[in-house]
Formats: structure tokens, C-alpha cells, sequence
């Protein structure tokens, strides 16, 4: 029996992602699936992680994901146009296939058939562990002030103010975080942070008090 762990918030998707990873692998492994949500238990077991990734999320550290125990397959569920760049992940996730959460059945099939192929006949040692060498991206302490306080509703002429910086600084150290990121409007920006203030914040990222 295959053991899927699966983390997305959006009931009706994750009903019909299993309707699908079961068809898929009955069909493929002549194996019987049980799926189980993503936590630090059942995700050392997992032969399959499915795990959605607000813009952004991807190339943080993935606490959850370094208590796997053996190889397997990462699905990445995404939202967007823009595909993650797989060079620049970090190393918990290397290996995932990103799937767009609007991908048609059949382009989502043969992307996750193919990946699950790979990893049986090229099944590679868990890079995840080596976190010194990961290169995750993270906030500043700075960039840390600013995030927390846009989620508590401030703006940049606000911000600016209680910080007691030129606005041009906020400014910029907003674009450079939007941009260290890869997000593209304010709204995955406040996205991206909230994610993280609710959902697994990882160390080195939101280190001090919580948002």
C-alpha cells in the first residue's frame, strides 16, 4: 500500500486530488493508496507529498518535509501562471513536480506519472538533512520589522513613521522582498506572509516573537 500525505486547505481540490492519485496508481502500481494529511509523523512514511505553495512559499525552508525517512515523490500544487524555478529551490523539495492547481487531468497525469517513474528507476539519497548547505531564502531582521507590520494593516507612509525611516527605504526593502521571493502584486506579498505567520514558520525566518 502507498501512504500519500497531503496538505492543502482547499477541501474540494484535495477530495478530487485523491480521487485522482488512487485512479492513477491502481492503474500504475496495481497498488492500493492511503492518504493521510501532511504532519511530522506521517510524513517520515510517505511515498507521495502533495503540498500546495502560496507564491513565494517555495523557496523557504520546509520544516515538515526533513523528517522524511526515504525517497519519494514531492507534488508541489501552485496557483499562477509563473512555474517555480527549480534551480533555485531548496534542497527538502529539489526534486518536486510543480503541478498549476487549474492543470488540465491529462497534462497533470503525465507529469506525475513521469516524475513517479523517474523516482523508481533513479532513486536518489534525501538531500534534505544537510540544511547547512541549503541555500533557503530568508528575511532580514529589517525586512522582518516591515513584514509584520504590513500584516497588521500598516502601509509604507505608515510604516515609515513608526519605524521613524524615509518612506523610500520601506519602499525599497518592500521590492526587495517581493523580489527576493519572486511575487508580483501586494496581494502575494500579504499572501505569502500571512502563509507563513499561520502555517509551518520555519527557523531563521520568523525567529522572534510571532506576527
Amino acid at each position: 500500500m502507498l501512504n500519500i500525505a497531503i496538505d492543502d486547505s482547499d477541501s474540494l481540490y484535495r477530495n478530487g486530488m485523491e480521487i485522482f492519485l488512487e485512479e492513477l496508481f491502481l492503474e500504475e502500481q496495481n497498488e492500493p493508496v492511503q492518504f493521510n494529511p501532511l504532519t511530522k509523523t506521517n510524513s517520515i512514511q510517505a511515498d507521495v507529498i502533495v503540498k500546495s505553495f502560496v507564491a513565494g512559499a517555495e523557496y523557504i525552508c520546509q520544516p515538515m518535509l526533513k523528517y522524511r525517512s526515504r525517497p519519494g515523490l514531492i507534488i508541489g500544487i501552485y496557483d499562477g501562471e509563473k512555474t517555480p524555478y527549480h534551480n533555485e529551490l531548496p534542497l527538502c523539495i529539489k526534486n518536486v513536480v510543480f503541478i498549476n492547481r487549474a492543470e488540465p487531468l491529462n497534462t497533470a497525469r503525465e507529469q506525475v506519472v513521469q516524475a513517479w517513474r523517474n523516482n523508481i528507476e533513479n532513486p536518489e539519497s534525501l538531500p534534505c538533512k544537510k540544511c547547512l548547505k541549503c541555500k533557503y531564502r530568508s528575511l532580514t531582521p529589517q525586512q522582518l520589522t516591515i513584514a509584520k507590520l504590513l500584516l497588521r494593516g500598516h502601509d509604507i507612509i505608515g510604516i515609515a513613521e513608526l519605524l521613524e525611516l524615509n518612506v523610500k527605504t520601506i519602499s525599497a526593502h518592500k521590492r526587495l522582498m517581493m523580489s527576493k521571493f519572486n511575487l508580483h502584486s501586494d496581494c502575494e506579498l500579504l499572501l505569502f506572509l500571512n502563509n507563513l505567520k499561520k502555517h509551518n514558520p520555519p527557523v531563521n525566518l520568523f525567529m522572534s516573537e510571532c506576527l
